[in-house]
């Protein structure tokens, strides 16, 4: 039982970096949407942030906090 614990607070930690880029992303993204010749790679980048948020997110609620 004593395993999970560790496994949920490195999850946490990993969605804590994660949050940090999916931000730094998503200035990216509306700068470059702002820009005169948008592109997509800006957006395509915060798409996969988001992704492995959610799949992270997805993995720390499995994990039960006791």
């Amino acid at each position: 039982m004593r395993r999970r614990l560790p496994r949920r607070q490195r999850l946490e930690m990993m969605l804590g970096v994660i949050t940090v880029f999916a931000v730094m992303a998503a200035v990216g993204a509306v700068a470059e949407m702002v820009s005169p010749e948008p592109g997509i790679v800006p957006s395509l980048v915060l798409a996969a942030f988001a992704l492995a948020w959610w799949f992270t997110y997805r993995a720390w609620r499995r994990t039960d906090s006791s």
